[in-house]
Order: structure tokens, then C-alpha cells, then sequence
């Protein structure tokens, strides 16, 4: 029994003194998986940073992006703003011409100069619409900028009538075609809107 006993503590102590060896290795797994884990940790938040840093960076540049479009928008707009109010001013500047000389159309003496001056003031209104035309985006206008091309354009038919009738009628000396030319220019009405 002696002899089983010695036997029981012998195998007992074999073993664990074989265990613990055997622990030793797997503390240093361990330890090195814990290591591991705790790098992946870091690695993970850091690219979390990262993702929402150029996550940031994509918001800016979309911004960026609309800020360009909505200049590039704004461009066309005061494209077609300059262009609308250039052709404005030229109606303005061959209306007062042709105010000029009004009284002398309607003396209707068949006078050369008077009429050069209303050739060239039906040659100007034609021009002044020729350029704005060749000014203006039509493919981006907006519903305001649509408006004002319609309403451009039926000024310059209008005008361009009035003005041709009273000419041709100044340089035919025909009284009833100036005073039609003159009764159009007279109902023609300038919408800027």
C-alpha cells in the first residue's frame, strides 16, 4: 500500500510538473493573442477614423461640387441677364432715334437723310437682337429666363414691323403706311419681366 501510495504521489507530481510546462507556452499564446486583439482593436478605430475622415472629405468636395454648379448657374443667369439688358437699352437708344425724327417722317418731305436714319435704326433693332440671341444659353434658361426670351422676341417682331412700315411708307411717300407704323410703335409695350 506503501508502495501505492509513493506510486499516486510520484504520477501526481510528474504530472503536474508536466502541466505546468505545458502552461507555460499557452500563457505566452495568450498573451501574444491578447497582444494581437488589442492591435486589431487599434487598427479597427483608427480606420474608423480614417473612413470618417474622407467620409468629411467626400461631403466637402460634394459641397464643393454644388458651389461650382450653382456658380456655374449663376454665370448663365447673369449671362442672360447681361444680354437681355443690353438688348433693352439698344430698343431704348433706337426708339429715341427714331423720336428724333418723327416729325419729319410725319411731314413725309421724302428727305434722304431721314430716310438713312430709319434704315439704320431698322438695321440696329435687327442687329441688337441678332446679338442677343448669339448672348443668351437657351439650353439652361430657367422658366423666368423662358418668359423673357418670349417676351424679347415678340418685341423685336413688333418692333421691327413698326419700324420697316414707317419706312417703307417714308421712302414710298405713303401717308397711311407711316401712320400704321407709327400707331404700332405707339401700342408697342416693353415687358422686362
Amino acid at each position: 500500500m506503501k508502495k501505492k501510495i509513493v506510486a499516486i504521489i510520484s504520477a501526481t507530481c510528474l504530472l503536474a510538473g508536466c502541466g505546468s510546462q505545458n502552461l507555460g507556452p499557452l500563457e505566452e499564446k495568450t498573451t501574444k493573442l491578447r497582444d494581437d486583439n488589442h492591435k486589431l482593436k487599434s487598427n479597427i478605430q483608427e480606420l474608423k477614423q480614417n473612413i470618417s475622415k474622407e467620409n468629411k472629405k467626400i461631403d466637402s468636395l460634394n459641397k464643393d461640387k454644388k458651389n461650382v454648379k450653382q456658380a456655374k448657374s449663376n454665370k448663365k443667369k447673369a449671362t442672360n441677364l447681361k444680354a437681355s439688358s443690353t438688348y433693352y437699352q439698344a430698343v431704348a437708344k433706337n426708339i429715341d432715334q427714331y423720336n428724333e425724327i418723327d416729325g419729319d417722317v410725319t411731314k413725309n418731305k421724302g428727305n434722304k437723310s431721314i430716310e438713312n436714319k430709319l434704315t439704320d435704326i431698322s438695321n440696329n433693332i435687327d442687329s441688337s437682337y441678332s446679338d442677343y440671341k448669339t448672348k443668351i444659353d437657351k439650353e439652361n434658361m430657367n422658366d423666368a429666363d423662358k418668359a423673357k426670351n418670349k417676351n424679347i422676341t415678340k418685341l423685336n417682331k413688333d418692333l421691327s414691323k413698326a419700324i420697316s412700315e414707317i419706312r417703307d411708307g417714308y421712302t414710298a411717300k405713303d401717308k397711311k403706311k407711316i401712320t400704321k407704323g407709327q400707331k404700332l410703335l405707339s401700342n408697342i409695350t416693353i415687358n422686362s419681366n
